[in-house]
């Protein structure tokens, strides 16, 4: 995606949702690309809402860069109350996955699935086995980041923007958010399309 395309699916949005997430293991040397990117961004959309897991590495770079601008915009997805809550400015939205509602929460299962069927089983037992809670919790978590849940009043990614791992992007929690975002319809954007935008503020 062209940064002309991606300017024009914003801008199509009334009130824009752009997932701002990737790798926990985020190279050194790209860190301030990210940082930057993403305040150029926050300050170009002003209408724009940023989304992000709150999870180390890229979330964490992606999240410093609209901090920058406007933490008010910043959209925190946990997968329970007061994860890394020290990274969370106080004016920030938080909406923790753990705390959503039971109709939320069986639609996110459902779309997990539908997604990642490898995490059929460890859904189906997170009620009864307390180790495979938390791991539910998390993976949940990265699917409500896109599907939102429009009855407590999040809504839906409108686009994702990633810096995954070259070498296997579709990997772990990075990889099944990249498989929602495909199953839902929500384009998505890697480093090395982003990368190349021509963004007057960068």
């Amino acid at each position: 995606m062209n940064y002309s395309d991606f300017e024009k699916l914003v801008h199509d949005n009334e009130r824009p949702v752009i997932l701002i997430e990737g790798t926990r293991a985020l190279p050194a040397e790209d860190r301030e690309k990210l940082v930057s990117l993403a305040a150029a961004l926050a300050k170009d959309f002003r209408e724009a809402i940023f989304r992000t897991g709150n999870a180390e590495g890229s979330d964490e770079a992606f999240a410093e860069g609209v901090n920058s601008v406007d933490p008010a915009r910043l959209q925190y997805v946990l997968p329970y109350p007061g994860h890394r809550k020290k990274k969370i400015p106080e004016s920030s939205y938080q909406f923790a996955g753990s705390e959503a509602s039971r109709v939320a929460e069986e639609h996110a299962v459902y779309v997990t699935n539908e997604s990642s069927p490898k995490y059929a089983a460890m859904l189906e037992r997170r009620d009864t086995v307390p180790s495979l809670k938390s791991k539910s919790q998390y993976i949940l978590r990265d699917t409500l980041k896109v599907t939102g849940a429009e009855e407590e009043g999040l809504a839906p990614a409108t686009v994702g923007i990633f810096h995954v791992n070259a070498a296997d992007p579709m990997q772990g929690g990075t990889g099944h958010t990249i498989r929602v975002c495909q199953n839902q319809g929500v384009p998505t954007v890697f480093q090395d399309e982003w990368v190349q935008w021509q963004i007057s503020r960068l």
